[in-house]
């Protein structure tokens, strides 16, 4: 009876696959940085990966991965900068980024090579998950 179990799970997962996503490692494309700010027509992202615009975060976000010559990983992110505070709620739901991202508000879009390393040298006082608890608190008021 005990020998079951294991040969039922090898059988499961020859007929069905593992149950996560595989990837090629060779086209894994990690974000260090996202900055994100709204234009005309909508959210446009801006990072080491590539631009991307999209009416939402969430179309800027599909269109960067659609575009991109790999898998784009935004869950290796380690900063957020964000130049229209307005779409942070948005960006915050969407759950796209880890918790303890640095969050930074700029003025502007800039060139994106050599951010990682300029914002590495000067932290932020402020992460991803400050602002989903300050968001969360809000919205219980």
């Amino acid at each position: 009876m005990k020998w079951q179990y294991p040969l039922a799970a090898v059988a499961l997962t020859a007929a069905f696959g593992l149950p996560f996503r595989e990837y090629d490692a060779a086209k894994l494309l990690p974000v260090r940085t996202v900055q994100a700010a709204k234009t005309a027509r909508g959210v446009k992202l801006v990072t080491e990966v590539g631009e991307a615009e999209g009416a939402t975060w969430t179309e800027a976000v599909a269109a960067l991965r659609d575009g991109a010559s790999g898998d784009v990983f935004f869950d290796t992110a380690e900063q957020l900068v964000v130049c229209t505070p307005s779409l942070l709620p948005e960006i915050l739901r969407s759950g796209e980024l880890r918790p303890s991202a640095q969050l930074y508000e700029a003025d502007a879009l800039t060139d994106p090579e050599g951010l990682n390393e300029y914002l590495s040298a000067h932290e932020s006082d402020r992460t991803v998950a400050d602002a989903r608890y300050d968001l969360l608190r809000e919205g219980i008021r």
